[in-house]
């Protein structure tokens, strides 16, 4: 069972997208409010700083259905019995391309046991960044440093020293095929001139401590502090520095391609919430998910994909979901593809 979907552009507070335009083969690519391509999401995105907008993070089938809606009728059909009994027939990822024209506002992600606790949510927002490309100056902030206490963290917020608070994190540079992972609890800004896939728990749950984005977009309370009020929300940070080798070693891995196979770029030794597998297509492929299901990304080239008696079309900028059980999958031509896997 594989499905294929509209675009899906979603509406953030910071500028970009164009080279998702670029990538999906737009013809007039540029930066705006759409920065965001929600790949075979079932999360509704949490916009309170914009006009409401009906299924605002819904991705839609080609022909129009809403994916949620096929999804809440079969879970199982869609993600096998295992992981509709594992996670109560919901989608445990959300995918997205990611394009920044500016830095992102510094943030962080609840922990599953902190968005169960005061989201009702559960699911947090670990999440990691598989940079499709970037520019020569690109970089992340990630983690606090060492010695970085919650008083001053909280110091800093009151005076809106922003970079006094990015002077806490350690910043990266980062390249194409880079992978950074970013584990709940972590404050982290993605910087300017990057383009990513971001696999993530599927929820849109954040705190931010800055008011306004650097392109001077000003923020309301509720998206600053998420419905948890200003003192709570400083408790979703997880005050645990770490040196620049430490949260390198920890949290860096760099993408490899193999032909013909599956290569491991997020497995356990990261996090027990999702995985990620690159697969190098050269002439023929032949994979089986088993009971797993994949959001897959052609990252280069094009292939056709055979399955059962079916057989479909991809090339670069295009995106597919891969339903649980679905057997086989023969792959044919010559493409990279990225896959994010529920586990």
């Amino acid at each position: 069972m594989v499905f294929s979907f509209k675009q899906n552009r979603v509406r953030r507070a910071y500028t970009g997208g164009a080279q998702i335009d670029k990538f999906v083969g737009n013809k007039s690519p540029k930066n705006g409010n759409t920065p965001e391509d929600w790949l075979a999401s079932v999360v509704t995105a949490f916009n309170p700083d914009y006009t409401p907008t009906e299924n605002e993070g819904l991705s839609l089938l080609e022909n129009g259905e809403l994916f949620k809606n096929i999804v809440d009728e079969n879970p199982e059909a869609i993600f096998g019995k295992r992981l509709t009994e594992k996670y109560g027939g919901k989608s445990s990822i959300l995918v997205k391309l990611l394009d920044s024209a500016e830095r992102l506002v510094i943030q962080c992600h609840p922990t599953v046991d902190f968005a169960k606790k005061y989201f009702g949510s559960p699911f947090g927002k670990t999440e990691c960044w598989y940079f499709l490309d970037a520019t020569p100056e690109a970089s992340v902030y990630l983690g606090f440093k060492e010695g970085i206490t919650k008083e001053k963290w909280i110091s800093l917020f009151e005076k809106q020293d922003v970079e006094g608070m990015l002077d806490c994190l350690h910043k990266f540079p980062v390249k194409k095929g880079d992978l950074w992972f970013v584990d709940g609890g972590v404050p982290h800004a993605i910087g300017s001139g990057c383009f990513m896939i971001e696999l993530q728990e599927p929820s849109d749950l954040m705190v931010i401590p800055e008011k306004a984005t650097p392109s001077g977009r000003s923020l309301s309370e509720s998206k600053l502090h998420g419905g948890l009020g200003w003192d709570k929300m400083f408790d979703c940070f997880i005050y645990n520095g770490l040196s620049e080798d430490q949260t390198k070693k920890l949290y860096y891995r760099k993408s490899v391609f193999q032909n013909n196979t599956l290569w491991d770029v997020v497995d356990k030794s990261l996090t027990d919430k999702f995985a990620m597998f690159n697969l190098r297509v050269s002439g023929e492929a032949c994979i089986n998910l088993k009971d797993c299901y994949a959001v897959c990304v052609v990252t280069d080239g094009e292939c056709v994909l055979q399955y059962g008696s079916d057989t479909l079309e991809f090339k670069k900028g295009q995106s597919f979901f891969i339903g649980a059980n679905s057997g086989e999958l023969l792959f044919k031509g010559n493409a990279d593809i990225v896959l994010s896997s529920a586990i």
